[in-house]
């Protein structure tokens, strides 16, 4: 068999690799689905001027109590569409692997509750109580670092540390990485948002959330109830069917789990658009 030429060793590669993206999209669950579409969705209503970020945005100086599901809407709006893009890669591999390992009601309750309200409501308050500021911030990067703080958290316990040219770097500190390094790359970022968000992350993964979270013995009993229906939800991850995954590579990259399963491609750092990005709307870019 003659040997490839370099054409076809790059086309090869290049199939493979969309293979392996492909079904690792086909394999997505329910709700990482719909999140990804509602991102996709709302910033088309956006573009079409439908005012989608003045409706759902962070802003500090509307809020009051009829304003209060902005606290769970602004990850659903981005300023422009390299801004959703970014956030949505970032997103899709860490809201999957937490879908898997804690179930699609129990990740419905919490990214609807206490891993959004929360990071948001600190926002707020940090910016009307300690800088008298009322900044309007929108974007899901600060879902995305509570996420990767829980997983550094996760991954410090089964590898303490990362060897780094002869020092020994603890692995919770990636996601301050990320930080610090996005805050340098684009200057305009809401480094306070990305803040606020691995507050809430670190807080929640070292189980000091663990009392608002919802119970699994209520949960269960829920999905037994409305196991007829669930059952038909396509991807939906139960209770049951929940799969333990491991933590060992370097955040933000995902890594598979205990159990078989697909091919997982590498989390891009939550990066997104400056100004010179942005679809033109109310506030900054949170957490690019």
């Amino acid at each position: 068999m003659p040997p490839q030429t370099p054409t076809q060793a790059l086309s090869d590669s290049a199939r493979t690799i969309w293979e392996r993206l492909e079904t690792y999209l086909l394999r997505l669950p329910i709700l990482t689905r719909v999140v990804i579409l509602l991102i996709a969705v709302i910033h088309m209503l956006e573009v079409c001027g439908f005012g989608m970020l003045d409706w759902f945005a962070l802003d500090v100086g509307k809020m009051d109590l009829g304003q209060m599901h902005r606290l769970n809407t602004y990850p659903l709006v981005h300023l422009g569409l390299l801004h959703a893009l970014l956030n949505a890669l970032a997103l899709t591999p860490l809201l999957e692997r937490f879908e898997r390992e804690v179930g699609t009601l129990k990740t419905l309750l919490l990214v609807l509750g206490p891993l959004v309200t929360f990071p948001g409501g600190l926002y707020v308050g940090i910016e009307i109580f300690l800088l008298g500021a009322y900044d309007s911030v929108a974007g899901a990067s600060a879902l995305v670092f509570t996420l990767m703080a829980n997983e550094a958290v996760k991954t410090f316990l089964e590898r303490p540390t990362y060897n780094i040219a002869g020092y020994g770097i603890p692995s919770w500190m990636a996601p301050i990485f990320w930080l610090v390094a996005i805050s340098i790359l684009v200057p305009r970022a809401s480094i306070l948002g990305h803040f606020c968000g691995l507050i809430i992350g670190y807080l929640y993964a070292c189980h000091y959330l663990r009392l608002i979270e919802p119970s699994e013995n209520i949960l269960g009993k829920v999905e037994s109830k409305l196991n007829f229906l669930l059952r038909r939800v396509p991807f939906y991850i139960s209770l049951e069917n929940r799969i333990e995954m491991s933590h060992m590579e370097l955040l933000p990259t995902s890594v598979g789990s205990r159990t078989q399963s697909a091919p997982r491609g590498p989390t891009p750092a939550p990066v997104e658009s400056g100004s010179g990005f942005a679809a033109a709307g109310p506030g900054r870019v949170l957490g690019s």
